[in-house]
């Protein structure tokens, strides 16, 4: 009778076990937990599912690229299960969300807020495609990119012959009509490519510059709206749909609009911070 219960108390907990593992949710980016998006959009959205569902499911951050550190790869781990909800820049991922690029056209948008909340309502009212292998959480930007130069420069027609990391097509046909040399690369390998003199500055946001500690390697910043980045908080599909519907209903409430709307909110907020400080700086 000892083996029979104790083989019983065995199975019980192999179960316990697994349904647990099974009720974790992988929350991942690649960029470090002290960035805006992970501070500001994605730990907020799960604190507050988690304080809905309670212990339905485990919400758990990876942060640093811990579960995959190839920002180009993000929308592919998430679509083949190997991350349950990740941080997807749709420029990254070339060609499937293509209708967003409108979102990219320079001066179409003035704040990170508004680029958001327009981004995140043609999703919800049908106007974009790409999406259906994938359950979409909300759609947020950060503020319009910006130009940094090794060499500062104060009009576009400086633009003429510099060699500048751009993210997507938009961008980098822009940067060519300007007469320049758009070059696509992450943000780490355009401080590398920077430091080595193998480009002239970057096309980016005041928030991704300090993330990426992008500012080390320019010296001046000419502030144009430069087109906004579309950013997607995106969950492997499979997942969504194998959670209790209470779970699904906590992680929409909590996302949509409301996420849209307050993550752009925080990066207006901090890139203001950000540019009174490179003002004020001498450097």
């Amino acid at each position: 009778m000892r083996r029979i219960l104790s083989a019983v108390a065995g199975l019980a907990a192999l179960g316990a076990v697994q349904t647990q593992a099974q009720e974790l949710i992988r929350v991942a980016s690649f960029t470090p937990e002290q960035a805006v998006g992970v501070r500001f959009v994605m730990k907020p959205w799960m604190e507050a599912v988690q304080a809905d569902v309670g212990d339905k499911v485990q919400m758990r951050g990876f942060w640093g690229g811990s579960l995959g550190r190839n920002p180009f790869k993000q929308y592919e781990l998430v679509r083949d299960g190997v991350i349950d909800v990740a941080w997807v820049l749709t420029a990254y991922t070339p060609g499937q969300f293509s209708q967003l690029q409108v979102m990219e056209l320079p001066f179409g948008v003035k704040t990170a807020e508004e680029a958001s909340v327009v981004g995140w309502r043609l999703f919800d009212q049908g106007n974009l495609k790409g999406f259906e292998d994938v359950k979409i959480i909300t759609v947020w930007n950060a503020e319009p990119a910006v130009i940094h130069t090794v060499k500062p420069i104060d009009n576009l027609d400086q633009v003429k012959n510099l060699r500048l990391r751009t993210v997507g097509s938009v961008q980098g046909k822009f940067v060519e009509a300007l007469g320049g040399a758009p070059q696509t690369m992450s943000s780490t390998e355009a401080n590398e490519a920077a430091m080595r003199g193998a480009i002239d500055g970057l096309v980016q946001g005041w928030t991704g510059m300090r993330t990426f500690k992008s500012f080390q390697v320019v010296n001046g910043s000419f502030d144009v709206p430069f087109g906004a980045f579309p950013f997607l908080l995106v969950m492997n599909k499979s997942k969504w749909e194998s959670l209790p519907p209470e779970v699904q209903a906590a992680m929409m409430k909590h996302g949509g609009e409301g996420l849209a709307r307050q993550g752009g909110q925080a990066y207006d907020r901090i890139s203001k911070e950000i540019q009174k400080e490179k003002e004020a700086d001498p450097d």
